[in-house]
């Protein structure tokens, strides 16, 4: 069956985002947009040159050189817009402290403000058209990731790499004021690009990175494409060979994907992170804080501790016992919660080669007993 370019699920998105104004945007939605803005800015300058791959994709853009299109930020070497997207992805998620959204299982900020922040220096743009930007990057990445999870994410799919190209090239698409035609071109062009696997957390997480920095990258190479003429399928969610066919195992929501267009902004629906951890640590480490300052009990006190959690934050937290780096403690519950029990806490700053060595932090980490419960497999993520 014939599917009519106009009538598609990426021209529906497309044409109102096309058509938006920065003052057809709720306050509250443009001041979400501010806060995760200034939360991106603080990871990223934490994320600066932390972790092997940050220091790499430093290196490799101000090598490559180019011309001086936008800022890295933190270092402040002008680089091709492209680039200077790459890299800041890449900084920005090196510390596991990036904003989420738990319907579509991802990371937004680190895939799309990269994008949209080197586009908007190319052009000038102002605060608010920023902001605007970052609102409809937001939209299109979540909505993406929400219409296609959790069969997406089961199927081994890292939604921050994969739905991020989609939203980085829309938030780039409002930058240079796309018509509505150009604008489902880039995003095609986004989709088309779609690429993130989470096999990277069984053997060298810190990898992990490089996905969102690759879709903002990917973001602002749609948005220059279609620019200079490019097209791209409109049918690229609902196509033959499409997006959602390709994606998932065909269980896909086109409600998710555009339903309540303007009324259910996603950047809504993100949460902030307070510990530097993946997010499926910070309820257990929430109790175990709670614990601590309850009982008044320290690290020397336990003999065990017993987890429930969903199938999904055992695969991604609940493997690694014994951390030895870095980015292998951001994804082990086990050793956030001994550390939590220790310090009352967890933060960047716990994540040292002195405490990760330390004994007696390694035997509670192997204390920990981890069940995975029925029941809140079948309400997650809600």
């Amino acid at each position: 069956m014939e599917i009519n370019p106009e009538k598609t699920l990426l021209t529906k998105q497309a044409n109102f985002y096309a058509s938006l104004s920065a003052e057809d945007i709720p306050p509250e939605v443009m001041e979400k947009a501010r806060r995760v803005l200034m939360d991106f800015l603080s990871e990223t300058a934490a994320g600066y040159k932390e972790g092997e791959v940050a220091s790499i994709s430093i290196d490799y853009v101000k090598e490559t050189g180019g011309r001086q299109e936008a800022t890295i930020l933190c270092d402040g070497a002008m680089v091709p817009a492209p680039w200077a997207a790459l890299a800041m992805g890449i900084m920005a998620h090196s510390i596991e402290l990036d904003d989420g959204h738990r319907w579509g299982t991802c990371h937004p900020a680190v895939a799309v403000i990269p994008a949209v922040l080197a586009m908007a220096e190319k052009k000038n743009s102002s605060f608010t058209e920023i902001l605007k930007g970052i609102v409809i990057a937001y939209d299109a990445m979540l909505r993406a990731a929400r219409a296609i999870n959790p069969s997406h994410l089961k199927r081994g799919f890292h939604s921050t790499g994969t739905c991020g190209s989609i939203g980085a090239a829309a938030g780039c698409a409002s930058i240079m004021g796309f018509s509505a035609d150009k604008f489902a071109y880039a995003m095609s062009m986004g989709g088309l690009q779609s690429a993130g696997l989470q096999e990277m957390l069984h053997d060298h997480p810190g990898i992990k990175t490089l996905q969102p920095g690759k879709a903002a990258l990917a973001g602002v190479l749609s948005a220059e494409f279609a620019l200079r003429g490019a097209k791209s399928p409109r049918t690229l969610f609902e196509g033959q060979h499409g997006w959602l066919k390709a994606m998932c195992d065909g269980e896909y929501s086109e409600e998710g994907l555009v339903g309540d267009l303007g009324k259910r902004w996603e950047i809504l629906l993100t949460y902030t992170k307070l510990y530097p951890t993946c997010r499926h640590c910070h309820a257990a480490i929430d109790l175990a804080r709670e614990a601590k300052e309850t009982l008044g009990c320290t690290e020397r006190d336990v003999e065990s501790i017993h987890i429930k959690t969903y199938r999904l934050g055992i695969v991604e937290a609940g493997q690694s016992f014994l951390p030895s780096t870095f980015e292998e403690a951001m994804f082990s519950m086990p050793f956030s919660l001994a550390l939590a029990v220790r310090k009352g806490n967890v933060t960047l700053q716990d994540y040292t080669p002195e405490l990760l060595a330390d004994e007696e932090l390694r035997r509670v980490a192997r204390a920990v007993k981890i069940e995975e419960d029925d029941h809140m497999n079948a309400i997650y993520p809600e």
